[in-house]
């Protein structure tokens, strides 16, 4: 019985892992990963050494902590709001709608975006131009791209996300539910200190 589910486990899961040597090697296709010249931490030395790594780092770091700040609460919010509604039907259907764009390829989602934010033939840019207002290169500003990385992430997972933290709130009991209702807990109050808690 273990012999299929470790098998896959050693060809997908710990066989790619070699390729983690590459980077303490000079590699060279020619003699593979396990011939090539082993020069152990020259390249994380020549990558801290050069002069955009604080640039590099503080970017990364700074896109980490705004797509966990932005990112994070969204899908609770909307697993919680999704959880109080009383129609099932509505709630499948905002479910589904939230759900779908986890399934868009990031190719896909570029061109979505190029075609929204275009200078000229751009949905927003032909509202402004109606307005009188002079188009934007929305895509061609570097103070835009933080932004839209983030919030498109955000769009894409919280569907999912949210799905997640459904499933656990499933998990939570009825009769907590219960009990607060006849303690005269609002609906609010449950969310706060039953479904909250709870996930």
């Amino acid at each position: 019985l273990l012999a299929l589910p470790l098998t896959w486990l050693i060809i997908f899961r710990y066989i790619p892992m070699t390729g983690v040597l590459m980077a303490f090697e000079d590699y060279s296709v020619r003699h593979g990963i396990f011939g090539s010249q082993w020069v152990g931490f020259k390249h994380f030395i020549d990558f801290f050494q050069t002069p955009n790594f604080k640039t590099l780092m503080v970017n990364t770091i700074g896109l980490s902590l705004y797509s966990l700040i932005a990112g994070f609460p969204i899908p609770i919010i909307l697993a919680l709001a999704l959880n109080e509604l009383s129609s099932v039907r509505i709630k499948k259907y905002v479910q589904t709608i939230t759900f779908m764009p986890y399934f868009v390829s990031v190719v896909v989602l570029i061109s979505i975006l190029s075609q929204i934010f275009h200078v000229n033939y751009g949905i927003i840019n032909i509202f402004l131009k109606s307005i009188g207002i002079e188009p934007m290169n929305i895509m061609g500003t570097s103070e835009a791209f933080r932004h839209m990385y983030v919030w498109t992430g955000v769009w894409q997972s919280a569907g999912y996300n949210a799905v997640l933290y459904i499933a656990a709130l499933s998990s939570i009991g009825p009769e907590l539910k219960e009990a607060a209702t006849i303690d005269g807990a609002s609906r609010f109050q449950k969310v706060c200190h039953i479904d909250f808690p709870g996930i």
